[in-house]
This record gives structure tokens, C-alpha cells and sequence, in this order.
């Protein structure tokens, strides 16, 4: 039970962590974005780009209801189209919301239908509706525990007063549940007044509240009186509660007077990670100027919430000191705060403190965390700063594959010196002997091989035209799929053109082996069509005909895009 308890009060917070998140996505400005990176996207994913095609799990599309259904005469119907209005309404092609409502509405104040459809429709109700029905909801879900208890939780979301009443009365009632009792307490947090506070503080101080309620007690308490409550907090730090840092920082969040830092501070100090963050998060909001003082400390703290807090206070007082301090959470074990480090790095290079950025990245690149080297690759791939390229070379020998591979990228992004390209070639070259003679590698060497070839199609290098024709032949797929793609698509750009009919035939039969019993990978057979719409020859149509259908996956794009590009070549 004990560790229950705990779990129930780290899920109580993770609103905030959920909110502080959000509200540092938001902070990075459009400037920051100018430069559309995706890491480790390959170029023939983005050239020609065909959006979303490659995306592998697709939001699902609203089915098509008749919303008239909801006025059958026959049940089984009106229960079908009001289940089918919860299952689809927030799907992409969900038509008409507000008909779907009004009708909903419609049937709900009749009170005609069995329980189970009325059920249904409230639901569907509650999930389109933003406050303005609660009236009519809250009459069709009362008498019913089920549909009442789900209808309470939208209540609070919408900041409705109208279940106000019997909140009140749960909590002057001995006899309510747990459930109850917490859900009454989150419901008067939002809407109560200043009689409500004396029945949170009863419900805080009773001997038979459990944890969880005395926590939405303090929570409640806290919200509704923002001032004049550090007495009680001290009350509650000085007992024995092992709650009780968390239910201080609760009741004096919101707080700004005199003295509530020194308790934040305190909570901080020796309370567990769930009040830490309550008492982060209260510092940073109401005295911003004392937390930017402590960021030092929370960006080395174990807990990713406080060093993101960390990383907003630091964001908001641009300067030398707090921009490097940033850049230390570019190696962050945590994937969010490292990205979100790297975003505001991105967006004070761009404002002004450039050269202070670029030795970040130096020391992040030369550092021995893979993190940083990695979130350091992705920033200047950002900045678009070409000057990385030999650091890049070194690392790709580096052992761990999230900087190896980022370095393959990082060099597919910005390489077009002839001495990086031609420095390339012998180390493409080694790896296409040794797979010629059987050596096996990991997927993160055909991931940074692939980039490397890409990097030759990118800047037409001729030299390694012979050594990209091996990656042709399925040869039982032993040079490996990815980069027979990117070696494929490479041809594409560098022999734009010639015309090597020999060439071209290779391709096409690579095309249509895609429909035999063994067929082609697919990647293979989009860099063909890719690449003999590259050419522009018309012996090509027939086989890239066959793919130019009307649909949005990926070959289809490709077949589409090739035959328009024949047709205008019409070599």
C-alpha cells in the first residue's frame, strides 16, 4: 500500500511536468526553426520530398457516420451512431461536430433512450461539448453513478459551478467515498470561494483522510487562498506526516509574499522529487529572479523536471554564463531535456551570441558523452555550419552508433568541399570491398554508410560511380538494402546526364522484380523509379508507368513524380 501511495502522488504531478514541457516547446521562437533539420532523415526521403510518406503509423481516419442515426427509431441504431461519434471524433475527417452535439443534446433531454445509449450519448456529449451543454449533460448523468462520475471530470475541465452544491455536501459528509471526497475537492479548487476554504482545511487536518485526499485537500486549499497559509504549511512541515513536504508545497504554490521562498527553498532542500518539482516549479513562476540564481544547482539535479525548469529560467536571461550553463545539458541522459538544450541553444545563435554557441559545440564534440556529441552534430547541422565537416569525418569511426551514424548525417547535410568528398570515398570503398567478400555489419554501418553515398549523389562525385553500380544487383540482398537505396538514388543525381542505356535496364528489371515470389525491397525499387525519372528517358515509362497510381504511399509518389519528369524530358 505504501507503494502505492507513492505512485499515486508522483501521477498526481506529472500535470506539471506535463505543463512545463509545453510551456518550453512553446518559448522557441520562429527564428529558431528557419533551418528544417530532421536528423537522420535521408535525403531521399526529403529530395524529391513527397511529405508524410514514410510516415509508418498513420493517425486513422474518422469513419463515415450518419448523424441522423441519433433520431432512429430502432435503439440498436441510435446506440451504434452514438458509440461510433466517441470512437471517431477526434479523427482526422470527423464532418460536422456541431450537428453531431445538437443532436446528442436533442436525445439526451428526452430521456427516452435505456441506459446504456444514454451512456453512450453523454459520452459523446461530454467528448464535442466545451461547457456550454453542461447543464443538460449534468441533468441526464446524475441520477446515474457511472455517467455522473465521468461528467464530474469534464465539469472540472470546463470550470462548471453547477455540481458546486453536492461537492459541498460530500465534504461535510462522513459517509463519502474516497473517490468522491477527491473529485469534490478537485471540482471546488476550480470554482469554489472563500466558505470552501475551512471545509479544505477540516479535510486536510481529519485523522481519517487518506493520503491521496489529503493531498486534493491541500492542493484545493492552495489554490482557493493564495495568501496566509505559511502558518499552516509550517503546522504541516513540523508533523510527522511522511506526506508532508508535498502537502506544503501544495497548500503555499501558489504563494508570492514574504517568507514562502525560504519554505520553497526548504522543501527543495529535503523533501522528496514529487514536492521538488510543486516547489521548482512555484519558484520559477513567482520569483523567477531567486530561481535563476539556484539554476546552477537544478540543472544538475536527478530529477529531468527541475533541470528543465532550469533550462526555461536560463532561456529568460540571455547572457555568456547562462548560455554555457545551457550547453552542459546537451549531454543530458535525458532525451527532452538534451533536445530542448539544443533548441535554445539554436535560438540564442541566432539571436546575437553566436561565437559563444560555437564553443559549446566544440566542447561538446570534443567531450567524451555521446550525448553531447550527438545533440552538438544536430546544432550544427542547424546552423548550417560547414566548418564541422572534418570533426564529423573523425567521428565516424566513433564506437557508439548514435555519433557515428549522426556523423554520417552531419556529413550527407553539409559537405561540398572536393577534399571532405574525395576523403569520403576510401572509407565507402573499404566498406563495399568488405561486403563484396561476405563481413557482416551492424545496422547502424549500412544507416551511416547510406548517408555517406547519399553525400556523393548530393555533390555528383563521379569518382565512385563504379563502386555504387555493385549495390545494384539483389544479390541476395547481401550489400544490404539501405544503402543499395542510397547508392541507387546517388546514381541518380551524379548520371542526370548520360545516358547509359545498360544502366537504365538494371534498373528497370530491379522494378519489376518487386511483384515476383522474392521481390525487390522496397526502397530499392523507389530509388529506381527515382532515379530513371532522374534520367528522363522514355524507354523507362512502362515500368515507372505502373506505379504512378493515385494513391499516398511512397512508390506511388515516386512513380507519379518519375513519369511527369520523363514526360517533360521525353529524351
Amino acid at each position: 500500500m505504501k507503494t502505492l501511495r507513492a505512485i499515486q502522488l508522483v501521477m498526481s504531478y506529472l500535470a506539471f511536468s506535463k505543463l512545463l514541457m509545453l510551456g518550453l516547446l512553446g518559448v522557441i521562437t520562429a527564428n529558431a526553426w528557419a533551418q528544417r533539420v530532421v536528423p537522420l532523415e535521408h535525403r531521399w526521403e526529403a529530395d524529391p520530398g513527397f511529405g508524410d510518406v514514410w510516415t509508418i503509423v498513420r493517425e486513422p481516419r474518422a469513419k463515415y457516420l450518419e448523424l441522423e442515426d441519433l433520431r432512429s427509431d430502432q435503439a440498436i441504431v441510435r446506440f451504434e451512431a452514438a458509440q461510433n461519434i466517441c470512437l471517431n471524433y477526434d479523427r482526422p475527417g470527423f464532418r460536422n461536430p456541431e450537428k453531431a452535439l445538437k443532436l446528442l443534446i436533442e436525445q439526451l433531454s428526452k430521456d427516452t433512450d435505456s441506459i446504456h445509449i444514454r451512456r453512450s450519448m453523454i459520452s459523446g456529449a461530454c467528448l464535442l461539448d466545451d461547457g456550454s451543454n453542461a447543464q443538460t449533460i449534468w441533468q441526464a448523468a446524475k441520477s446515474d453513478p457511472v455517467s455522473a462520475s465521468m461528467v464530474e471530470s469534464f465539469l472540472i475541465q470546463w470550470k462548471s459551478p453547477i455540481a458546486k452544491e453536492l461537492w459541498r455536501e460530500r465534504l461535510a459528509d462522513p459517509k463519502s467515498t474516497a473517490w468522491g471526497l477527491e473529485k469534490a475537492l478537485d471540482g471546488l479548487a476550480v470554482v469554489g470561494e472563500e466558505q470552501d476554504r475551512s471545509r479544505c482545511l477540516d479535510t486536510l487536518r481529519l485523522n481519517r483522510s487518506t493520503p491521496i485526499i489529503r493531498l486534493a485537500a491541500a492542493r484545493a486549499l492552495g489554490k482557493l487562498q493564495t495568501t496566509g497559509l505559511l502558518a499552516i504549511a509550517d503546522e504541516v512541515l513540523g508533523s510527522t506526516d511522511p506526506d508532508k513536504h508535498l502537502l506544503a508545497a501544495n497548500l503555499i504554490a501558489q504563494h508570492d509574499q514574504q517568507g514562502t521562498l525560504k519554505r520553497l527553498e526548504s522543501i527543495l532542500d529535503q523533501g522528496p522529487s514529487p514536492a521538488q518539482r510543486v516547489a521548482a516549479g512555484s519558484i520559477a513562476r513567482s520569483f523567477p529572479d531567486q530561481g535563476l540564481a539556484l539554476a546552477s544547482n537544478w540543472a544538475k539535479h536527478p530529477d529531468d523536471v527541475i533541470r528543465l525548469a532550469a533550462l526555461n529560467l536560463l532561456r529568460s536571461k540571455p547572457s555568456e554564463a547562462n548560455t554555457r550553463l545551457q550547453a552542459t545539458l546537451l549531454a543530458d541522459p535525458d532525451a527532452k531535456v538534451r533536445k530542448t538544450a539544443r533548441l535554445q541553444l539554436l535560438e540564442i545563435a541566432n539571436n546575437g551570441l553566436r561565437p559563444i554557441v560555437d564553443e559549446c559545440i566544440s566542447e561538446n564534440l570534443a567531450s567524451e558523452a555521446w550525448q553531447g556529441i550527438e545533440q552538438a552534430i544536430v546544432l550544427a547541422v542547424e546552423l548550417q555550419d560547414r566548418s564541422r565537416c572534418p570533426t564529423f569525418l573523425k567521428l565516424l569511426d566513433h564506437p557508439r552508433a548514435e555519433v557515428n551514424m549522426h556523423a554520417g548525417w552531419g556529413l550527407m547535410e553539409l559537405a561540398d568541399d572536393p577534399t571532405i568528398i574525395a576523403s569520403m570515398a576510401p572509407l565507402a570503398m573499404e566498406f563495399t570491398a568488405e561486403l563484396e567478400a561476405g563481413k557482416h555489419f551492424s545496422k547502424q554501418d549500412f544507416i551511416r554508410q547510406s548517408f555517406l553515398f547519399e553525400a556523393f549523389g548530393k555533390n555528383r562525385y563521379a569518382p565512385v560511380v563504379d563502386m555504387l553500380r555493385k549495390y545494384i544487383p539483389k544479390n541476395d540482398f547481401k550489400m544490404g538494402n539501405l544503402t543499395r537505396a542510397s547508392a541507387i538514388w546517388a546514381l541518380g543525381k551524379i548520371l542526370k546526364d548520360q545516358d547509359d542505356p545498360q544502366l537504365r535496364t538494371q534498373l528497370r528489371e530491379r522494378i519489376f522484380d518487386l511483384g515476383t515470389m522474392n521481390p525487390e525491397n522496397y526502397l530499392v525499387g523507389y530509388a529506381c523509379i527515382l532515379a530513371l525519372g532522374e534520367f528522363g528517358f522514355l524507354d523507362s515509362m512502362g515500368p515507372v508507368e505502373r506505379h504512378a497510381i493515385d494513391s499516398r504511399d511512397a512508390l506511388s509518389c515516386a512513380g507519379r513524380w518519375a513519369k511527369a519528369q520523363i514526360e517533360k524530358a521525353a529524351k
